[in-house]
């Protein structure tokens, strides 16, 4: 079975449907989109009601928006149907100005900036979406396969999306890997879904950090606010306070991972014991060989 033959059944013309498949190009926005869809729907709809030229045009002459959003492994999640009611021009100062999208953009990159800074032209076409009812029980449960292509908005007559599969529980937000296999990047704790931040604020144990860029490596020790979650996002804003050695890195290139996870009460001394064993097995002291431990 198709979506198509869902929109068929309930009545729709596909001349009449547009296919949003939301996909920011880069890898680690695309799972900081999902968590927004699940934890800010707010600003997902602000996200999805304005559009380069080419798909402006193809869903200012449409009735209705089917919305999915895509993960890194090429699934198209529903998210819902929608009636394109009206749109009007917006100029991108204006946009640019919009503290809502500010914040939008900021979930979604991790930095303070907004979409529409430096742009050129007058601005876009900002649409009112109205969400419907039919198919709301398939939201975050109906997944189809990304189409090949580049458009991420299509004709729904003219894009094939086979049903995969429909799961029992609506979700948007990949369960998180065990302590052992887990492995961010700064962009992924900058943007980490909410549920995930919370298990890591209870963490607390040794973590390791290698710089890609040259394979230099760090260990370090949480057990304070925030446990392993505070530590990390303090290393990705470059506090000083936390090391000059990594303040100097940019850390981008940054990869985290725990060591060991500890007691949720281990006390100060414990953890800093099991820090500095790792350190001296993982020789993070010896700056001739990329260590960045200075004690």
């Amino acid at each position: 079975m198709h979506f198509q033959d869902l929109l068929r059944g309930a009545g729709f013309d596909l001349r009449d449907v547009a296919v949003m498949l939301h996909q920011p190009s880069i890898a680690g926005q695309r799972g900081a989109l999902l968590s927004l869809v699940n934890d800010h729907p707010d600003l997902f709809e602000l996200y999805q009601d304005n559009h380069p030229k080419g798909p402006e045009a193809t869903l200012k002459a449409r009735k209705y928006a089917a919305s999915f959003v895509v993960n890194d492994q090429g699934e198209a999640r529903f998210v819902g149907l929608y009636r394109v009611l009206r749109w009007a021009y917006r100029r991108y100062t204006e946009l640019a100005a919009d503290p809502h999208r500010t914040a939008l953009a900021g979930k979604i990159t991790g930095e303070t900036i907004s979409f529409y800074d430096g742009r050129e032209g007058d601005g876009r076409a900002v649409f009112d979406l109205e969400l419907l009812p039919d198919f709301a029980a398939l939201k975050g449960r109906l997944i189809v396969p990304r189409p090949a292509g580049r458009a991420y908005v299509r004709l729904a007559e003219n894009c094939s999306l086979p049903i995969t599969r429909i799961e029992e529980t609506a979700r948007f937000i990949p369960p998180m890997p065990s302590w052992d296999g887990l492995v961010m990047t700064a962009q992924d704790i900058r943007t980490i879904p909410q549920p995930w931040a919370d298990k890591l604020s209870q963490w607390r144990g040794i973590y390791h950090i290698v710089d890609i860029s040259d394979g230099a490596r760090y260990v370090g020790s949480a057990y304070g606010e925030e446990n392993i979650l505070g530590r990390w996002r303090a290393h990705v804003q470059r506090d000083r306070g936390v090391t000059v050695e990594l303040a100097k890195r940019d850390p981008i290139h940054f990869r985290f991972s725990i060591l060991e996870l500890l007691a949720p009460n281990a006390v100060m001394e414990d953890v800093v014991g099991r820090e500095g064993s790792w350190k001296e097995r993982l020789a993070t002291r010896e700056p001739h060989i990329g260590g960045l431990n200075k004690n």
